[in-house]
């Protein structure tokens, strides 16, 4: 689905942003440009981290799978199947590629059941309304929403917008700000995580919507939160920077990266052509 977003910026100008769910793709409605999500310019980042994750996934897969094992039957001495109970051997190769997308699905999904709350819950402050939305049934998707509501219980908050389409018109990147609130009087973006953990390319996310956002309300601002909502432990975890400025630079450094490396694919494409 395709949604319009018209951002007014504090010198009087202002755009129109075309968002496609079905992709994550921004672009500009009167001249169809595609504009980078801050997101899509992090991803440029290697994350060795996540190969480490990926393989201990399929690792942990493979070891389900050979738990209830007769490891092979033999056909022919020239020709063995291998079988794991009843499923093939290619069957559990395909199982332990993929064993890491689905974990990550499954925690996308509850992500996903999260920030729908939270960003329900803030739309209900916003309005006027007194009582909370429903806590939905999963259990970790409780767990994080009630280490949500604590971290809200324990501050002062003024929320002031949520899912906010933002935009820096200069540097033409995009994207989705979770929140935007003044926490304990100060001017803050918010992210909201229920991952394991907080990289650094986090920060420097919250730094480009920072930037974009002082475009808008004319204030600067002060410093970003990404805020953790553990699911398991139902506890709230608080990364508070005021290193704003380094932190952009850090994404400044990764747009010029990404630009360069999609500049060179170009390249080649064309010569290839030409060839």
């Amino acid at each position: 689905m395709t949604t319009n977003h018209t951002i007014d910026f504090a010198n009087g100008e202002s755009c129109t942003l075309e968002f496609d769910d079905s992709n994550h793709e921004y672009r500009l409605s009167d001249s169809g440009e595609v504009i980078p999500s801050a997101t899509q310019v992090l991803g440029i980042i290697a994350k060795p981290g996540l190969v480490y994750w990926a393989a201990l996934e399929g690792a942990k897969h493979f070891k389900a799978s050979v738990a209830e094992v007769n490891v092979f039957k033999e056909e022919s001495a020239y020709n063995p199947v291998y079988t794991f109970g009843d499923r093939s051997v290619e069957d559990v190769a395909k199982g332990i590629s993929s064993a890491h997308s689905k974990v990550a699905n499954d925690a996308a999904g509850i992500g996903s059941v999260v920030h729908n709350y939270i960003e329900r819950c803030i739309k209900f402050k916003l309005n006027g309304k007194v009582k909370a939305p429903l806590i939905p049934s999963d259990e970790q998707a409780q767990k994080s929403i009630n280490a949500f509501l604590d971290w809200h219980k324990s501050n002062n908050v003024n929320w002031i917008s949520s899912e906010e389409k933002v935009m820096h018109p200069q540097l033409k990147y995009a994207g989705t700000v979770d929140a935007v609130a003044e926490v304990n009087d100060e001017f803050c973006v918010i992210d909201f995580k229920t991952s394991s953990k907080v990289y650094p390319e986090h920060h420097m996310q919250c730094a480009a919507y920072a930037k974009a956002v002082e475009l808008i309300y004319d204030r600067v601002v002060d410093c970003t939160y990404v805020l953790r909502f553990d699911k398991k432990t139902g506890k709230h975890h608080v990364h508070r920077s005021e290193r704003i400025g380094e932190d952009f630079m850090a994404f400044r450094a990764a747009m010029v990266l990404d630009q360069r490396l999609k500049g060179s694919a170009r390249g080649k494409r064309n010569r290839k052509n030409n060839d």
